[in-house]
């Protein structure tokens, strides 16, 4: 299990007893930056600090190990994605972007033209 998924559990757990990270942390005799730490993934827990972790929130914390994470299927997160954003497309050429990004942007074949032929065929519609 990768460090920013334990950190999610830790976050997870955390909320649901509606503890703030400076709670936890005086709770566990640590500070928040720690706990926010620990939270983002930017630190691996030890197992020692996972305990001190539930029993600081009240409630036993389960972290799975060698199992394949479950994300949605691309199918899924595609239209979740259409969900929220509608039709809306970005485009970074509205942006003017720098030469570095626009040499990045042309090796991908993203080039202006690619996204002034995806506009109009939104306007089509």
């Amino acid at each position: 299990m990768k460090t920013m998924m334990i950190g999610s559990v830790l976050r997870t757990a955390r909320l649901g007893k509606k503890l703030t990270q400076a709670q936890v942390a005086e709770r566990m005799g640590t500070t928040q930056s720690v706990i926010s730490r620990a939270e983002a993934g930017w630190l691996e827990p030890s197992s020692g600090f996972i305990e001190r972790f539930a029993r600081a929130v009240g409630q036993p914390i389960t972290v799975t190990f060698g199992g394949e994470p479950s994300l949605p299927d691309r199918r899924t997160r595609r239209g979740r994605v259409r969900r929220a954003l509608g039709d809306y497309v970005f485009d970074p050429w509205e942006r003017s972007p720098g030469s570095a990004e626009i040499k990045s942007l042309e090796s991908d074949g993203l080039t202006r033209e690619h996204f002034e032929g995806r506009a109009a065929s939104r306007t089509r519609r």
